[in-house]
């Protein structure tokens, strides 16, 4: 795979793993520390789409050459 796309799927796994942690550890899910966790997933997902999505658009305009 190339840098670009394992980054992409590494934020986005991280993402989820960070997200699922907020839902499901006790201590985490019933502190202040939730919302700030999720609104960071939610952050590396998006920086993880946006990415593939760059990736996808770089790799058609190589083919079109």
């Amino acid at each position: 795979m190339k840098k670009d796309a394992k980054r992409s799927v590494y934020l986005i796994l991280l993402a989820i793993i960070l997200f699922s942690a907020s839902m499901s550890v006790p201590l985490l899910y019933n502190s202040r520390w939730k919302e700030p966790v999720q609104g960071g997933a939610a952050g590396l997902f998006i920086a993880g789409v946006l990415g593939a999505i760059a990736g996808i658009i770089r790799a058609r305009k190589e083919t079109k050459k």
